[in-house]
């Protein structure tokens, strides 16, 4: 098994979203753009930007989403319009960056298999493929469940009263949110496998001492015998040292080059995210506002947590992953200089601090297209602007209902 069989069924599922054009040749094994999924690709993004454009243009467009009947307001329609433009453009989003990072995605691909053939060839190490499967498979699960679930209980309220408004909004909306979804289950799947290989690299350091302290021997040619086999021992060492400096510089190009494949994506859909809370947020408000204690109202909310939870929960496994990735660099560190060295060989001693260097100057992250890093550190930013707009609006629809009510027929 290599990687294109372990990520098979993730390809599969990436070209009918439109998110990936590459297919294994029978013949030769190797990935090749289709045509036939080009075009499909670009018939679909041509649909997509055009349905874009004219909800933009046709303001009968703008239905409510999580309404409360007669007293949804003016600003609620808004957010609702809002929220169903950030989705689209991130669905546009996602299927052009598809096609415009062709031959990133392909350095991505060769620059993999060449990081695996490298960890066989220099540290005899095999990356476990059938464990890679079987995170993608529960990851996937676990993804899926979230979304019927949220879904289904956000049809079954509206089912119950009857709102046909909700209902198109509902369908224009959750197609490309699964497409997003599938985005976001691509950004995941590429991390892990990035993790999975810094795991390997770290467990190899863990092992390594470039110098051993001899025991005590009543026999010369014992300990004759004992330097050599130590002096050969560390020479071993030196070499997977190496080896995994070179691995370790092969892996932030990787980085990198994830970064460029998937930057554009990470940017947007984070965005629309951010969108999507702030807005859902209000639609709580407003329902805890008008709440009368009856079934129908508390369905409303759970609701429209449930329609956040899709959104939250992608920032917050993003978020986390790429932060525990990127703490890998300090563990290498870390995990570098616990290695027991000779302090009077100057060849360990430059090897251990050019390697240190390197760590320092090529730490491991993960941008939204240059703009900002993903980390944890996104995840307070996120809360203290989804804050202050929820605020705004807050505000903005007390001085809707002031004017409302002062009005001649309030």
């Amino acid at each position: 098994m290599d990687t294109d069989d372990a990520l098979a069924s993730l390809q599969r599922a990436s070209q009918l979203c439109c998110l990936c054009y590459w297919r294994r040749d029978s013949a030769t094994g190797q990935q090749k753009r289709s045509r036939w999924l080009l075009l499909y690709g670009c018939v679909v993004l041509l649909l997509s930007v055009g349905y874009l454009l004219y909800g933009l243009l046709d303001a009968s467009r703008n239905v409510e989403a999580s309404g409360v009947g007669s007293e949804t307001t003016h600003i609620g329609h808004t957010v609702d319009s809002i929220q169903l433009v950030g989705i689209r453009v991130a669905h546009a989003t996602a299927l052009l960056e598809e096609l415009w990072q062709w031959q990133a995605q392909s350095q991505f691909v060769a620059q993999l298999r060449q990081i695996d053939l490298d960890f066989v060839s220099l540290l005899q190490l095999d990356v476990n493929y059938g464990q890679l499967r079987r995170q993608m498979g529960r990851r996937a699960l676990y993804m899926l469940s979230g979304y019927v679930v949220s879904q289904g209980f956000i049809l079954f309220t509206k089912i119950m009263s009857l709102d046909i408004k909700f209902m198109v909004y509902w369908l224009s909306y959750l197609l490309p949110l699964l497409v997003c979804g599938m985005r976001y289950f691509q950004i995941y799947t590429f991390i892990l496998i990035v993790q999975q290989r810094l795991e390997l690299l770290l467990s190899m350091l863990d092992s390594l001492q470039l110098y051993e302290a001899l025991p005590e021997k009543p026999y010369i040619c014992n300990t004759i015998n004992e330097k050599l086999d130590m002096k050969t021992q560390a020479a071993a060492c030196m070499q997977r040292l190496l080896a995994a400096r070179k691995l370790y510089q092969s892996l932030w190009m990787l980085v990198a080059l994830l970064n460029r494949c998937y930057g554009l994506s990470m940017l947007v859909n984070l965005g629309n995210d951010f969108l999507s809370i702030t807005s859902n947020c209000y639609w709580i408000f407003l329902n805890f506002r008008q709440f009368a204690a009856s079934p129908y109202d508390f369905m409303q909310i759970v609701g429209s947590a449930l329609w956040t939870a899709p959104h939250l929960s992608n920032v917050l496994i993003l978020a986390l992953l790429c932060e525990r990735v990127s703490y890998f660099t300090t563990r290498l560190a870390l995990s570098l200089h616990h290695i027991r060295t000779d302090l009077q060989n100057d060849a360990h001693n430059a090897l251990i601090t050019q390697f240190s260097l390197q760590l320092l100057h090529q730490r491991l992250h993960f941008s939204a297209a240059g703009f900002f890093d993903v980390n944890c550190t996104l995840l307070y930013t996120i809360v203290g602007a989804t804050t202050t707009y929820l605020i705004i609006l807050i505000q903005f629809h007390m001085s809707e209902s002031s004017l409302n009510s002062d009005s001649p027929g309030g």
